[in-house]
């Protein structure tokens, strides 16, 4: 068959490809399908089976020139990998693997024809996460396409006996199935593109409807779970917000408030926590139903609806769960879970906001509440502000640093002791470094040269002694790079334990040594003169810090007495 002719053949056959995943990038259960990280097993058999059917189209109408098959199988096989990835992209070319060995014509060409058919699979698989960033180029995927022709041709040599079949083979098709294959997948795989563009432009959606729905709800929270009457209009307000069909927000025991669009199926006559919501609650993690059994009371209302919790936590202890209910659908959108999440998320750090705030109204020690009043202003609403920012990317990361906010502060109002453990005042440190590194990302640069727990020296310290020197050294700590470097170095004497906070900033300015000499307070020194007044307060006029300050850094050092025994503020 002359080269012309075949090259007609094979674009007819790659018109045909693009035919097909234009109609599928059509249909919406490959719609939503396509763009999740993480399916389901029977998401993962459905997509296997619809690119294992278009790997063997293509088998199918390839062009048979002597016994060989001139086909575009390699298009449908990597498409299964770089669109589903390596676990599609292995059971779907498996599939077309096993129609190409015994039914694709004679059996001297079948096992190579398989082997390569797999082999293009696991490749779209491997460069799978590639792709799914967005990094990629055409070039890049024209270049991959050819690069999987050859090793196609390197196994027609190595598989097909004789040599002298498989190199006229390789010779006569390998060229024209190499520019054919390249350019195919280029158009196959551009079907789809359309379907990542509606995922950004859904996914900026949802983002400014959280955006929205958290100016109108954080008002209505700031009471807890505990205002029925803010509770139905957290219930009413996302409703009207979004396109959900219902939304049930309960606490531990009992549903709090239920909202659902008109004319929809009536309420379950129950006041009890769909079990959706007491499952959320137990694990800590989102959690959706689709149907009940005949006994249970939601039975009729869960033949139309689907019903998707998420728990409101504080710290790592649920104390309620926001429900949403959706119009049953073949697959429920990604983008309205992360929705779901942010929600909760939202919620639960102005819930923890409440608590500290309950708490700090406890606080009784006067030394302590002057210490908590220096804390920078601002502290709280950049870590809110990180935590809001990291929702978007990563719910379980926005989790965490709530619960080491909420940490933070509840160590900051404990006011029921003067001395604490050293090992506690370590973790407080930490616990703020935490927050300031997922704020400054990379900008923030820690080293803790402390011994392990089980060897550091049992002793008390002050509490809150350490943070303001730690906070110092971050906000001004900057050095010529615009990183900030924080070292916290513990030294042991034999009486004594040395804490030492040092960074690579531009020192100190001579006025805030002057007032820290002469113990005046104002200015950026107040939180370091208060440290300095409480340690002479509590070692003696020789217990203050001590400050080491150069054009390329400073280091603050305190040193702790061995043996010190709880002391009462007095």
């Amino acid at each position: 068959m002359q080269t012309d002719s075949l090259a007609f053949e094979l674009i007819l056959n790659i018109a045909l490809l693009v035919l097909v995943a234009t109609l599928l990038s059509k249909v919406r259960i490959i719609q939503e399908l396509i763009p999740q990280e993480i399916r389901s097993w029977k998401s993962q058999v459905f997509l296997s089976g619809i690119f294992g059917l278009v790997i063997i189209l293509s088998i199918y109408t390839g062009i048979q020139i002597d016994s060989y098959n001139m086909n575009t199988r390699l298009i449908g096989a990597m498409a299964a990998g770089i669109l589903g990835g390596p676990i599609v992209g292995l059971y779907a070319s498996l599939i077309g693997a096993v129609y190409a060995y015994f039914l694709s014509g004679p059996a001297v060409f079948s096992m190579a024809m398989a082997f390569s058919t797999v082999l293009f699979g696991l490749l779209g698989g491997g460069f799978y996460p590639y792709f799914q960033r967005g990094k990629w180029k055409y070039r890049d995927l024209f270049g991959l396409a050819c690069f999987a022709e050859v090793c196609d041709m390197i196994c027609i040599l190595r598989m097909v006996r004789p040599f002298d079949l498989a190199l006229g083979t390789v010779l006569e098709s390998g060229p024209l199935m190499m520019v054919m294959n390249a350019v195919g997948i280029l158009l196959f795989i551009s079907s789809f593109t359309h379907i990542f563009i509606h995922q950004d432009i859904e996914s900026s959606r949802q983002l400014q409807i959280a955006s929205e729905l958290s100016k109108k709800c954080l008002p209505l929270l700031e009471d807890g779970l505990g205002n029925p009457e803010k509770m139905e209009a957290l219930a009413t307000v996302i409703l009207e917000e979004t396109t959900w069909s219902g939304v049930i927000v309960t606490d531990r025991d009992h549903i709090l408030a239920w909202k659902q669009e008109e004319n929809g199926q009536p309420i379950p006559n129950t006041t009890g926590i769909p079990d959706v919501g007491k499952q959320t609650m137990k694990t800590g993690e989102i959690a959706a139903v689709y149907q009940v059994s005949r006994n249970n009371s939601w039975y009729e209302w869960m033949k139309e609806y689907s019903l998707i919790a998420a728990p409101l936590m504080i710290e790592k202890r649920p104390i309620g769960s926001l429900i949403i209910c959706a119009k049953k659908q073949w697959v429920f959108r990604q983008s309205e879970v992360e929705l779901l999440q942010n929600l909760t998320a939202i919620a639960s750090a102005q819930f923890a906001i409440s608590e500290l705030a309950r708490q700090r109204s406890l606080r009784q020690q006067a030394e302590l509440k002057a210490l908590q009043f220096q804390v920078n202003p601002h502290f709280l609403f950049n870590a809110l502000n990180t935590i809001s920012y990291v929702c978007r990317e990563n719910g379980d990361r926005a989790r965490e640093l709530l619960v080491i906010l909420a940490n933070y502060f509840r160590y900051n109002l404990d006011g029921g002791r003067y001395m604490v453990p050293l090992s506690e005042e370590l973790d407080h440190v930490r616990d703020y470094l935490e927050l300031e590194k997922a704020r400054f990302e990379d900008k923030l640069e820690m080293v803790f040269e402390v011994p392990e727990v089980s060897k550091l020296p049992d002793i008390l310290v002050p509490s809150l002694i350490l943070q303001p020197i730690v906070e110092n050294a971050v906000r001004y700590g900057i050095s010529g790079d615009g990183k900030r470097r924080v070292r916290l170095k513990i030294l042991e004497e034999e009486t004594v334990l040395r804490v030492a906070v040092s960074d690579q900033g531009r020192g100190f300015p001579k006025d805030v040594l002057k007032k820290l000499e002469q113990e005046q307070t104002g200015g950026k020194s107040i939180g370091l003169n208060n440290v300095n007044q409480r340690m002479k307060r509590t070692y003696g006029e020789e217990g203050g810090i001590r400050i080491h300050s150069s054009e390329k850094g400073s280091c603050v050092e305190l040193c702790f007495q061995k043996g010190m025994m709880e002391v009462e503020n007095t």
